[in-house]
């Protein structure tokens, strides 16, 4: 299967992944999740998550990262198909010793300090981290008499952070541990994570920021209303075959294909921007092609070879991508 049947098909390539690596870290197959009220947060959802590097679980709010995380992590049970964590149950002891987990909304007692926190985390692992280094590699001070509570917010996501960690996991589930933090903690962040990246624990990190994402991820998984809608390496997903044309003037979609190699398309993507696809790739004849066609037409336009950003935008919208 090519990297573009792939985008084209991320379900059918997850499950075929999944039948290949029998060490992934995730594997859902027809994984649904209903809320009573009648929500559905996870739509018959197959994937498949390697159990090696940073994948960045991506979605807008609502997408259902937080649902799929919480029935990784044994907190939330499925309606309907089946979940493995590390061949396991989700939940399993094997798993809850193995596995640090990252809850978007923390979970933790204000009323103590971080290193008493961080100390009780540990000894429910047989085989702790030290708190103390690991509140200092954070940057938080482990002799601190301030309680979670009076913490800023991004001092308590560091304190989430390092009880992750203390078990010594094998693997992580951080469910959008960069919410809150300015761009010098968001920064700290990923250097913690590649850290722990190269100490060889493999990691499902869930966001929204393509910051995050072209910054962290070694693997990608991008969901749409509770679906896979693509999956893939960020080597794989970067378009090789496709501009972005912005202009202000609506431009004649149809028009410009008969200026452009047999097989191209060209659709608008939101009120402003056009993107071309060229079957054959992208090469300066056709960048001038475009541009010289947009010329005679009076139109001013920005064009730019389309970057891995603009095929997550897409995908965070919900488009089909071509």
């Amino acid at each position: 299967m090519t990297p573009e049947q792939e985008r084209q098909n991320p379900a059918q390539h997850s499950v075929a992944a999944g039948g290949a690596n029998m060490d992934a870290l995730l594997v859902a197959e027809g994984l649904s999740v209903r809320y009573p009220a009648g929500v559905t947060a996870l739509d018959q959802l197959n994937l498949v998550i390697p159990d090696s590097g940073i994948t960045c679980l991506v979605g807008a709010n609502g997408a259902g990262k937080t649902t799929l995380l919480e029935t990784a992590a044994g907190l939330q049970a499925p309606s309907a198909g089946a979940l493995r964590v590390r061949g396991q149950v989700p939940g399993s002891k094997q798993n809850r010793l193995h596995i640090g987990v990252m809850l978007q909304d923390g979970g933790m007692p204000g009323s103590v300090r971080a290193q008493e926190f961080v100390c009780y985390v540990g000894r429910m692992y047989p085989h702790p981290r030290d708190p103390v280094e690991l509140l200092k590699q954070v940057e938080i001070d482990p002799n601190s008499r301030t309680p979670i509570r009076r913490l800023s917010g991004g001092e308590q996501r560091r304190v989430a952070w390092a009880a992750a960690m203390v078990g010594d996991a094998t693997s992580l589930f951080l469910d959008e541990p960069t919410a809150g933090l300015d761009p010098v903690g968001r920064e700290r962040l990923y250097e913690v994570l590649r850290t722990e990246r190269d100490r060889g624990v493999s990691m499902i990190v869930s966001t929204h920021l393509i910051e995050d994402v072209e910054s962290l991820a070694d693997f990608i998984v991008v969901l749409h209303a509770g679906r896979v809608v693509l999956t893939g390496e960020p080597a794989q997903l970067r378009p090789s075959n496709a501009l972005l044309v912005r202009s202000a003037r609506a431009m004649d979609e149809q028009a410009l294909l008969t200026a452009l190699p047999q097989g191209s398309g060209c659709y608008r993507i939101t009120d402003d921007v056009y993107r071309v696809n060229v079957p054959a790739g992208i090469d300066p004849s056709v960048m001038a092609t475009v541009s010289s066609w947009c010329n005679q037409h009076s139109v001013t336009p920005d064009v730019t070879v389309a970057d891995l950003k603009s095929v997550l935008w897409g995908a965070l919208r919900g488009e089909q991508q071509t």
